[in-house]
């Protein structure tokens, strides 16, 4: 018996230990990841392939989520705007309940518990937080990359010793003199 429908790969049937308390499943899937996970800098890109080990478990409040996701995200160094590939695996958890928890009018309800229909769960959500995440703000090719100079845009890895002659502007209509002079 199949516990996954077909709609999306990131929804599992539960309807076999959903309000059994103790019931636990394991999943093991690799899927190609529907639409990207990440940011415009950083991110999985969509069709990239994405690993998710994840148990299961029903407790009496629904179904609880814990695993991982592993995958590979593309972006661009933020210094010298080279490609970086870098490799994701973050941790998966989250409360999944057919009635929102803490749903009383005074009452927050809290960032890892999503609502489910009592026999699907979509982890998609799960498992975008997750990656979304465990992304740096700012990618680098590596720690110590140089970037781009600030006045011609050179890359700076390719020669270390680039450098501009840098005139205080206070000095510069003495410049003007000089240049009168030798022409």
């Amino acid at each position: 018996m199949s516990h996954r429908p077909s709609t999306s790969p990131y929804v599992f049937q539960v309807r076999d230990i959903v309000r059994s308390p103790g019931a636990h499943r394991s999943v093991s899937e690799s899927f190609p990841a529907p639409q990207a996970l990440g940011t415009d800098i950083v991110g999985v890109p969509s069709g990239a392939a994405v690993e998710l080990d994840a148990s299961l478990e029903s407790v009496s409040d629904g179904i609880w989520v814990s695993g991982s996701v592993r995958a590979q995200a593309i972006g661009e160094c933020g210094r010298c705007l080279d490609e970086v590939r870098l490799d994701v695996d973050a941790a998966v958890q989250g409360l999944f309940a057919e009635e929102p928890v803490g749903s009383g009018e005074d009452e927050e309800e809290p960032e890892d518990v999503f609502e489910f229909d009592g026999e699907n769960l979509d982890l998609e959500d799960v498992v975008r937080d997750a990656v979304v995440t465990a992304l740096p703000f700012t990618p680098l090719c590596r720690p110590d990359c140089p970037g781009l100079c600030d006045q011609c845009g050179a890359r700076l890895a390719d020669d270390p010793d680039h450098a501009h002659e840098v005139i205080d502007p206070r000095w510069s209509a003495l410049q003007s003199l000089t240049e009168q002079k030798e022409s």
